[in-house]
């Protein structure tokens, strides 16, 4: 009897588990230890969040290798898409959704990029989401924006005669400049007081007439910048060889 009893008892507990799984199955629900949620592009913003790819990174460095990587589910928007993780094993991981819009490989300047936990102007990967076994974690709206990263480029030279070198810079974006120091091979510090001012992306600044009364010294070169971009401050440092 008890075990007539207890196979029925099973059969029929079974038989609710199948139920339960047809519902999900045609109802649409999630399955246990899951991560979903949705791009979304930020307001001002162009791109395609459709053309992104999310990753799952158990690392803050965003060049990391992804744990796990999907694209967002058809049937999006271009300003919104659907997107879900859905077999991840138990464990923190950063969101990063990203579209290499310049195809080098990794997030740079310019890329359309999203992070779990937006933090101030992505200059950090976010927060974490943490996955436990048999969860569902929903990581909400993820915003994306056009990734910034401040650079400059510089190069210095020297006259014919080799008694001045005259250096010549430019930065990707538009910057206020307080302030430009240089550092001569086996000299102290010198500040170019001419320097400060607005300066606009992709222009071409100088930094010339630097003479010691005799041969320049050639080598690497150091030139410090520190400005304003996007309200806040920054420090570049460049080396620029001079022959």
């Amino acid at each position: 009897m008890r075990v007539d009893r207890a196979g029925c008892v099973r059969f029929q507990f079974a038989g609710v588990v199948l139920v339960l799984a047809g519902i999900c199955l045609f109802a649409g629900c999630r399955l246990p230890t899951t991560v979903y949620g949705q791009l979304a592009l930020k307001p001002g913003e162009t791109g395609d969040v459709r053309l992104a790819r999310v990753e799952l990174h158990d690392s803050v460095a965003w060049d990391s290798a992804p744990i796990y990587t999907v694209t967002p589910e058809a049937g999006g928007q271009f300003y919104r898409a659907a997107f879900e993780f859905p077999v991840v094993a138990p464990g923190p991981y950063y969101v990063l959704a990203w579209q290499d819009r310049d195809a080098d490989g990794r997030v740079s300047d310019g890329d359309l990029v999203g992070v779990y936990g937006d933090s101030s102007q992505l200059r950090r990967p976010g927060k974490p989401v943490i996955v436990y076994k048999n969860w569902t974690v929903n990581a909400g709206d993820i915003q994306m924006e056009t990734y910034e990263v401040l650079a400059v480029n510089a190069t210095g030279v020297r006259s014919q005669s080799g008694d001045t070198t005259s250096f010549s810079y430019s930065f990707n974006h538009d910057v206020t400049l307080n302030s430009l120091a240089l550092t001569f091979p086996g000299q102290p510090t010198v500040p170019d007081p001419s320097a400060a001012g607005t300066k606009v992306a992709d222009s071409t600044y100088v930094s010339g007439g630097w003479s010691m009364g005799g041969q320049m010294p050639v080598g690497l070169h150091q030139l410090e910048f520190r400005g304003t971009f996007r309200d806040t401050t920054f420090v570049l440092r460049v080396a620029a060889r001079v022959e």
